[in-house]
């Protein structure tokens, strides 16, 4: 049975769906929201014979909700915070990349300024072989007496003193003053990571060694123990930038010293890889050039 209704707007009566009871609808005339009263229809009411009070999505009208306006401002606001909170948190994080992208270059930087010690795997490293020389000079092996050699380009001197093992050859300005020696002395320590060498052992049989400095050190392990590579350079008067390699490792209570020194430009020539490389012990190659 349909339902008459009054809207209190416009004072129209109209008939409505019974299913419609107690729940808000849109009277056809004004478009207002009234809310019907359950009952029996009103005799002798005079209806308003409009458009059935319908939604706008053309279905009969449930509980229509009405819009708060102070709830549309309440989301707005909490819109807007949020958006605000986001965009805090972007510039935040934007800013912690920037800040750590400026520290690793900073890093970067500075470690490849910084000349650290070379360290080499510890047994089965690859050496290299001496290179093959055409430099016109002749080329001497000497042995010594606990199963190493190496050789000289020319024919070196060898004396014996207090158990100490010393094979030389000065080639003069242009070629150097080439060593080697072996001494009865146990220096394990050297073998740690963390062993060094001292500059008082450094300068051990360097000419004029008060007058060069330590300007690199670096090691690798071959042979069963760490050998260590320094070099010392400096201005010597009337000789101009002098330099001296020196290679050191203590093996077997053992100590080897294998040196070159000359004129700096020269440190890096192919006849002082050659001799560094050459040297040998029980015939395996332990310095690296």
């Amino acid at each position: 049975m349909p339902i008459v209704a009054t809207c209190s707007h416009c004072q129209t009566t109209f008939e409505a769906n019974d299913r419609l009871a107690d729940k808000r609808v849109r009277c056809p005339k004004c478009g207002e929201t009234i809310r019907l009263a359950s009952g029996a229809a009103t005799p002798g009411a005079k209806a308003f014979r409009g458009t059935p009070a319908m939604s706008r999505n053309l279905m009969d009208d449930a509980e229509i909700p009405i819009k708060d306006p102070l709830a549309d401002r309440a989301a707005l606001s909490l819109q807007k915070r949020n958006s605000r909170r986001q965009a805090i948190y972007w510039s935040v994080l934007l800013g912690f990349i920037v800040i750590i992208g400026v520290g690793i270059a900073i890093a970067v930087e500075k470690a490849q300024s910084i000349k650290l010690p070379t360290v080499s795997p510890s047994k089965g490293a690859v050496l290299p072989t001496a290179p093959p020389l055409d430099d016109g000079l002749t080329w001497n092996t000497y042995e010594g007496p606990a199963d190493w050699s190496v050789q000289f380009p020319g024919v070196p001197q060898a004396s014996s003193a207090d158990g100490v093992d010393t094979v030389v050859l000065d080639g003069g300005a242009k070629l150097g003053r080439f060593l080697v020696e072996v001494r009865s002395e146990d220096n394990s320590d050297w073998n740690n990571l963390t062993g060094q060498i001292s500059a008082e052992e450094a300068e051990r049989s360097v000419d004029s060694a008060n007058l060069l400095s330590i300007s690199d050190r670096r090691s690798h392990f071959a042979g069963g123990g760490q050998v260590h590579r320094l070099r010392l350079s400096g201005m010597i008067p009337m000789e101009g930038n002098q330099a001296a390699i020196v290679y050191k490792f203590s093996l077997s209570g053992v100590t080897y010293t294998v040196l070159w020194q000359g004129n700096d430009a020269e440190a890096g020539s192919d006849v002082v890889r050659h001799f560094f490389i050459s040297f040998q012990r029980n015939g395996s190659t332990i310095l690296s050039g």
